[in-house]
């Protein structure tokens, strides 16, 4: 029976890529050749019941026969010895490569807590693609109650792709789940200047100032009247304090428009001195210029 994605290959992909990258036969666009699954134990390879234990996880995952890996050198800072065990991998090819590959995307990856997408920095000129799971328990042929510790593996997809471009299109036709990268390059990524919770606070008591602030101002007039009797001007002080404290203006703090952050903030322009600075640097504010030493 031929898998399911090879099938989808043959019949939609290869004649979605001929068409994105107008080639002239279909022997033109890339295709797997093999995927590698490999799984470092570290000091666990020279027990043999751990070694064992992960042999037979790694051969359920796959479909085929794990096989031991060795060192080939001994690095005393690693404590490693050549010819000692390190670790276990598989290669895959052909049906059982195009198998696990759909269970990967289909059932695995989503399977991992937090999961955002793959990211594309993985790829290389050669046409691999490699990537990192933390997890070995993500896929569904391992009983949670048998492990006896959690571990990661480095999965390697080799294919015929002479570019990171293509490699890419290619994974992608496969629903690879990978993260969508921002294509505006003008934008500045600004990064975590701020907490949004005090942000959010902040944006609350300039709410609030706006509401009060006709109140206040007339309450304040009264206590500040020396010509109107103590009593009446007492009342007004009252009423002052029982209006919410945030709603004060000396209560706002100055953050920048852009970022949000507190420190370094130009009153008049209502940004800070690393918002001024990379905006002036991009060109963005007019009269502007970057200075020449």
């Amino acid at each position: 029976m031929i898998p399911r994605l090879k099938e989808q290959y043959n019949k939609i992909i290869i004649e979605n890529l001929k068409k994105k990258y107008s080639l002239k036969n279909k022997f033109m666009v890339p295709k797997l050749l093999k995927v590698v699954l490999n799984m470092g134990l570290g000091a666990d390879a020279n027990d043999k019941k751990k070694l064992q234990n992960c042999l037979e996880d790694m051969t359920l995952i796959c479909g085929q026969k794990a096989v031991v890996t060795k060192f080939k050198k001994s690095i005393s800072n690693f404590k490693t010895r050549k010819g000692t065990s390190a670790g276990v991998k598989v290669t895959l090819r052909k049906d059982r490569m195009y198998e696990f590959i759909d269970r990967l995307v289909n059932i695995a990856l989503p399977r991992i807590k937090d999961f955002r997408g793959l990211n594309s920095n993985g790829l290389d000129e050669h046409g691999n693609y490699s990537f990192g799971i933390k997890e070995h328990i993500i896929f569904p042929e391992i009983n949670f109650d048998k492990v006896d510790r959690i571990r990661g593996m480095d999965i390697t997809i080799v294919t015929s792709g002479k570019s990171k471009e293509t490699t890419l299109s290619l994974l992608e036709e496969m629903n690879f789940p990978f993260i969508k990268k921002n294509k505006n390059k003008n934008k500045i990524n600004w990064g975590n200047m701020a907490k949004t919770s005090a942000v959010q606070r902040n944006l609350k008591r300039i709410r609030l100032e706006k509401k009060y602030n006709k109140k206040r101002m007339e309450l304040k007039k009264i206590i500040n009247n020396k010509k109107l009797p103590l009593d009446e001007r007492f009342k007004a002080q009252l009423k002052l304090s029982k209006l919410p404290k945030n709603s004060a203006k000396i209560r706002i703090r100055n953050r920048c428009e852009i970022t949000g952050r507190p420190h370094g903030v130009y009153r008049k322009l209502k940004i800070s001195r690393i918002a001024l600075r990379e905006l002036a640097s991009k060109g963005r504010i007019p009269g502007m210029t970057k200075s020449s030493w």
